[in-house]
């Protein structure tokens, strides 16, 4: 039998780098249908670095959802899926955490 060794390697393919002395921040918005505020959505929020979700929120009563304790440093793009199933997803593309 073959001995068999194994090496640990560092992978930035599942984790994203970020600066320790980094802000927490926060990214806050509304989901609107045909211009009025939308409750029935899924909000998610992916890391552009490895395109992983980072969380998933849904709308208050008035539409409103956030994203709290974020890396400044962070880079993201948010998508909002309607629930109902009426409208297509929308992206929000070069979202930073502020």
């Amino acid at each position: 039998m073959k001995s068999v060794t194994r090496k640990v390697m560092k992978s930035s393919v599942f984790l994203q780098e970020f600066n320790a002395a980094s802000v927490i921040a926060k990214i806050k918005g509304s989901v609107n249908k045909l211009g009025a505020q939308y409750k029935d959505a899924t909000v998610v929020l992916y890391s552009k670095a490895n395109l992983q979700p980072i969380a998933v929120r849904k709308p208050d009563i008035n539409g409103d959802y956030q994203f709290l304790g974020l890396n400044a440093d962070l880079r993201v793009f948010i998508v909002a899926f309607d629930k109902n199933q009426q409208f297509n997803a929308v992206i929000q593309d070069n979202v930073v955490p502020k």
